[in-house]
């Protein structure tokens, strides 16, 4: 079961972004095994709710989440991976406690971390970076590491379809497999886990997954949702989606807000806007057109390139 601090801990605390996925998840607990292993005394832990998927391959595997923390205020010594920008913190991290950050982004605010030595390189998973440093140091990956590393880079490379693929990520993944085993049917099934947004499940994962950023005094939310059909669930639950990101834009007082439904199938975007500005400036981004406020667009793209392409835009 996970454990919960209350009390200060000596050892370094490997965390990722409030609400993590896969990635940052399993980055976690494999990067504290690491440490540990090379007699740097780690623990992994997060802030919030780890993602579906993250749960079910946990569950899937029988591994514990890391401890759930409120906030990191008991760690002096704080790594980072698959997170190096501040709001997706949320507030939870100081960032003078933070020594070293291992994240795949190309949009950050490393800078903001005065203390921490940054490894950011684009290749298609954090997880692929934390792998690599096992094997780079010799370094024996437990067969829980290895899967949980597996799952995460297949996730976040749409098992390896997606539009940010590297050969690192692909050698990663042959050497883990190697130790981990993963079953021929895993990436199917995975992805079936996190398509069920059935009842108070879309509210859940639409809160889960609105992520912002600014870029020269405009504040944009975007929601992403990766899943098993995408164009039903637009055809059925539309009104909702439009309901939540009106509450998400009025609450938060977004400039621009935005939906993308990453169809796991399909391996397309389905856009969703509810206001015209919204339209306007995914259009001019994306290359993409409007219909009824929906678009299309067949080359996926996940929601850390789109956001590259929405500051160009803006700061144009």
């Amino acid at each position: 079961m996970a454990g919960t601090a209350t009390t200060p801990m000596t050892p370094i605390l490997v965390t990722c972004y409030v609400d993590p996925d896969l990635d940052g998840t399993a980055s976690a607990l494999a990067y504290a095994e690491f440490l540990n292993k090379t007699d740097r005394p780690a623990v992994a832990g997060i802030v919030g709710e780890p993602s579906l998927e993250a749960k079910c391959v946990l569950e899937w595997f029988e591994i514990d989440l890391p401890l759930r923390l409120a906030n990191t205020s008991d760690y002096e010594q704080i790594v980072l991976v698959d997170a190096s920008d501040l709001p997706g913190l949320e507030g939870k991290v100081n960032p003078n406690s933070v020594i070293e950050i291992i994240d795949h982004r190309k949009i950050n605010n490393a800078e903001k971390f005065p203390n921490a030595k940054i490894q950011i390189e684009l290749v298609g998973a954090a997880a692929t970076l934390v792998a690599e440093k096992f094997f780079k140091n010799n370094i024996e990956v437990s067969v829980n590491a290895a899967r949980v590393l597996c799952g995460a880079i297949i996730s976040n490379t749409l098992n390896f379809r997606g539009p940010i693929v590297t050969e690192r990520d692909r050698q990663i993944f042959e050497n883990l497999n190697r130790v981990a085993k993963i079953p021929e049917n895993f990436a199917y099934e995975m992805f079936l886990s996190k398509s069920d947004l059935s009842g108070e499940k879309l509210v859940r994962e639409f809160g889960r997954e609105l992520a912002t950023v600014e870029f020269v005094g405009k504040k944009i939310g975007i929601v992403q949702l990766e899943i098993v059909g995408a164009e039903e669930l637009l055809k059925t639950r539309r009104p909702e989606l439009e309901k939540l990101l009106r509450s998400a834009k009025n609450e938060q007082n977004f400039d621009f807000i935005f939906l993308t439904i990453v169809d796991l199938k399909e391996y397309q975007n389905h856009l969703l806007a509810i206001d015209y500005e919204s339209e306007v400036l995914v259009k001019q981004a994306l290359d993409v057109v409007f219909e009824n406020s929906v678009a299309i667009r067949k080359e996926l793209l996940m929601r850390k390139s789109i956001i590259p392409k929405l500051k160009e835009v803006l700061e144009r």
